[in-house]
């Protein structure tokens, strides 16, 4: 099994710490960092690091490459905000979208209405 294999598998098994977690927004690998944002979404994690590393990764709307169809981590990470449904994370959603094209508004809504598609 490769490595990126192993942390995906560990990610989803929950087989890895919230710092480790949260450590793997940070990753090159766009796979791992997918995975990592919808178990945070699972676990609902949302403390503050939590929360500004979604929001960090959120802003590279136009930087991350593509995970899945029309989709990037950065569309992800914003769908988590949302996700959360905390107080802080709608409000930081809530900022970022405002800034964003229609076009990738439109997409954003779909992605959030798909989340029961999502297994999360």
């Amino acid at each position: 099994m490769s490595d990126v294999q192993h942390v995906i598998n560990s990610i989803k098994k929950n087989d890895v710490t919230e710092e480790d977690l949260i450590h793997y927004l940070d990753s090159s690998n766009i796979l791992i960092k997918a995975n990592a944002i919808f178990q945070i979404v699972r676990l609902k994690f949302h403390d503050d690091i939590t929360i500004e590393k979604l929001v960090c990764l959120a802003k590279k709307l136009d930087e991350e490459p593509k995970v899945i169809g029309s989709y990037n981590n950065a569309l992800f990470a914003l769908a988590a905000l949302s996700w959360l449904e905390t107080e802080q994370s709608l409000d930081r959603f809530e900022e970022i979208v405002k800034s964003i094209e229609p076009e990738k508004r439109i997409l954003l809504s779909k992605l959030i209405e798909e989340k029961p598609y999502l297994y999360l």
